[in-house]
């Protein structure tokens, strides 16, 4: 019964362990969080366009290209498309006067993405550069796969090779600047002999920047890692608990006469009738 319900806490454990990795908020801001496709579906009729929500509308300079199996891209320009309410809703964290605060997205901002057409069935991919309102990098890839009919080029059809808007590249490296020399910036220090402060002799930047979220994509370390440790924890101590012996129980008595009245009795019968007898005549 008690390994049973040691077997038991693991399983939940580990359940409970899962449920905070898969479920635990998103640092980054502005990400997908729906698709028509959605990611990794099928699609068995050539759509004529695909959309994206995003929990922030992209802006004007965003990066979106599709590519087929053969490699060459047959989308179209993109265009913004309707607001909706999400299936859904996403918690996002945002950085307050050092604090993670949570904020909650109910609406999704779409992305009409028209595909030109569908050269051929098999996997094709979504890849997206994009930046938030916080100055944080938006970049991902969606993947689908399609198993309709091949349909035919337009007219006139020529495959779409730039890359992306040099304005956004450097929108994406002004913040990506700003936020090392904020991580480098040196700590004001104190004159002992004098008593006053010395500042550091660069200026300050006129407008600071949002403060970055960790860098490791939707989840920090925090919220992953102690959960983790806690739960190497306690199945340690649950299957140290396991491997323990139980208790040995003490026998039973032995149910036999002492030695000497036992081997009293257990003598030669031959002898002990002599021994009778001569007790008689005397």
């Amino acid at each position: 019964m008690t390994r049973w319900l040691a077997r038991l806490l693991i399983a939940v454990l580990c359940l409970g362990t899962t449920t905070v990795l898969l479920e635990g908020p998103a640092f980054a801001h502005g990400q997908l969080v729906e698709s028509t496709p959605e990611k990794g579906g099928t699609l068995a009729d050539p759509v004529q366009t695909l959309t994206m929500w995003f929990t922030e509308a992209p802006p004007r300079n965003a990066h979106f290209t599709v590519t087929g199996p053969d490699g060459k891209r047959v989308e179209k320009p993109w265009l913004v498309g309707a607001t909706k309410r999400l299936d859904e809703p996403v918690t996002e964290l945002f950085l307050v006067d050092g604090k993670w605060e949570p904020r909650l997205y109910h609406e999704g901002y779409s992305v009409e993405l028209p595909v030109a057409y569908w050269p051929k069935a098999g996997e094709y991919s979504v890849d997206y550069l994009s930046i938030a309102s916080d100055g944080e990098q938006v970049k991902g890839q969606l993947k689908f796969t399609y198993a309709g009919k091949p349909t035919k080029a337009p007219e006139g059809w020529k495959a779409p090779d730039h890359g992306p808007d040099p304005g956004l590249l450097a929108a994406l490296e002004a913040a990506h600047e700003q936020d090392r020399n904020q991580q480098q910036a040196p700590v004001p220090t104190t004159d002992t002999t004098t008593s006053t402060q010395v500042l550091p002799t660069t200026a300050p930047s006129a407008a600071p920047s949002p403060v970055a979220a960790p860098a490791t994509g939707d989840d920090s370390p925090l919220v992953w890692l102690i959960p983790v440790v806690l739960g190497v924890g306690v199945v340690f101590l649950l299957a140290r608990a396991m491997r323990r012996p139980p208790a040995k129980k003490p026998g039973p008595k032995s149910a036999g006469k002492p030695a000497g009245k036992s081997a009293g009795k257990s003598g030669n019968p031959a002898k002990n009738a002599a021994t009778k007898v001569s007790a008689k005549k005397r």
